[in-house]
């Protein structure tokens, strides 16, 4: 019964769009946890038991800060401001892909998705161009850009918990942030030599588009006064976490985790903010039911043993042999990621790593784990959440992205991407 229930609800997933069907990715969730509870396949204990509140409690808090940027029109000034370095078309696409890189790498990469995606088009319509090409560069750049951190992205928090690593920020930066810098400039590179007739369509008149841009830089700002306090509640906030974890790095003791410390940081920017009702209700509480029923389904099928049949199937890996290990985590990864998505994926295979005696020591191996689910999220539109959730936004704006042409260029910025992150690995396991 639960395998049943597991099959069609990422049945339903896959195939949500056929036929007119657009359920939403989190009712499709919802449903498949609730008919797990329903059947028996897991106590309605077990089911509360099974969602992390710690991981929870992070993307709360990490959507209430980005969010508040949002409505104060922080984002949008962002935008416009890389428009205005831009001195031709092909500038956006550097601009654009660096900003949302590196912003992913301390904001989520889901948030950024979700806000970035309108912004992409907004460009796009003012240049004149083809939503597609910015829809590729924000994809590719919140997820490659997203690696580095635990709060980069929710698989990366699911292993960051799951592993018990300490000082999991500065583990992931240390282990990942090169390979990520090379990743980031081999497929900028690449996206400029497969996007250049696009962004040549936009040359004509691109001088008077920033000029005009430049001349409403004013009323781009909704809200001065809560931009001020999010950007520094924020920059706050991340700064905590990166103590917290120097804290536990050098053998000091502390109370709170990052998911402690984030909310403390979302409920200070609430209290000040004077818009928090505002602010509640424009959060997309709608993920964070994903996750919550991601939790609960993955738990069912963890305890009727499901996963242990999988893993008869997947290349096999072993605390004891590094090497062999690593490689079979990231084709696991990348395989995985193209069925389930890569945080189902991640939340599926923590357990049995864990069955197999990975634990916090074993670094190297939750690195690959991490750093592999979240690469293998540009190969197809269904690798990742993050990449879900755009063609989800644009295509409410009545843009949309082809299967075929994110993976045309998605195959080889995997297989670029996931070649760097293991030859990486190798020389330092």
């Amino acid at each position: 019964m639960a395998l049943a229930i597991f099959v069609a609800t990422y049945g339903v997933l896959a195939f949500r769009n056929v036929k007119g069907w657009k359920f939403p990715i989190w009712l499709i969730l919802l449903i498949g946890a609730a008919a797990m509870v329903l059947s028996g396949s897991i106590s309605v204990t077990d089911a509360y038991k099974a969602v992390d509140l710690h991981v929870i409690l992070f993307l709360f808090s990490m959507f209430t800060l980005v969010t508040a940027l949002d409505i104060a029109g922080v984002l949008d000034a962002f935008t416009t401001r890389l428009l205005l370095r831009a001195k031709k078309p092909e500038d956006v696409l550097y601009l654009t892909f660096f900003g949302f890189a590196a912003a992913s790498a301390v904001l989520m990469n889901d948030t950024l998705a979700l806000m970035g995606t309108p912004v992409m088009i907004s460009l796009a319509k003012k240049m004149k161009i083809s939503s597609r090409p910015l829809l590729l560069t924000l994809a590719f750049a919140v997820t490659i850009g997203s690696a580095v951190t635990p709060m980069g992205n929710p698989q990366n928090l699911l292993v960051a918990l799951g592993s018990g690593m300490r000082a999991p920020v500065l583990t992931f930066a240390r282990y990942l942030l090169i390979p990520t810098i090379v990743n980031l400039l081999l497929t900028y590179y690449l996206l400029r030599h497969q996007l250049r007739n696009e962004f040549a369509k936009a040359r004509k008149g691109f001088r008077d588009l920033v000029d005009f841009e430049a001349s409403t830089q004013k009323d781009v700002m909704k809200d001065g006064g809560l931009a001020k306090l999010a950007i520094s509640v924020t920059c706050l906030t991340i700064a905590a976490i990166f103590l917290i974890n120097i804290l536990e790095e050098a053998g000091v003791p502390t109370p709170f985790g990052i998911a402690e410390v984030s909310l403390f940081g979302a409920a200070l920017l609430l209290a000040l903010s004077g818009r928090s009702r505002e602010i509640i209700q424009s959060i997309d509480w709608g993920i964070l039911v994903l996750f919550a029923s991601l939790f609960v389904l993955t738990q069912a099928v963890w305890d009727n043993g499901i996963i242990a049949a999988m893993a008869s199937y997947l290349p096999t890996i072993s605390a004891q042999n590094p090497h062999s290990s690593i490689l079979a985590i990231l084709v696991s990864s990348v395989g995985l990621s193209q069925v389930l998505s890569n945080v189902p994926m991640v939340a599926l295979y923590i357990p049995l790593m864990k069955s197999l005696n990975f634990g916090p020591q074993n670094v190297y191996a939750w690195i690959a784990l991490g750093g592999g689910s979240t690469l293998a999220g540009n190969f197809t539109l269904l690798g990742a959440a993050s990449t879900l959730i755009i063609i989800e936004e644009a295509e409410k704006q009545g843009h949309t992205l082809g299967f075929f042409d994110f993976l045309k260029i998605g195959i080889i910025v995997t297989a670029v991407t996931v070649g760097v992150l293991y030859f990486f690995l190798l020389l330092v396991s």
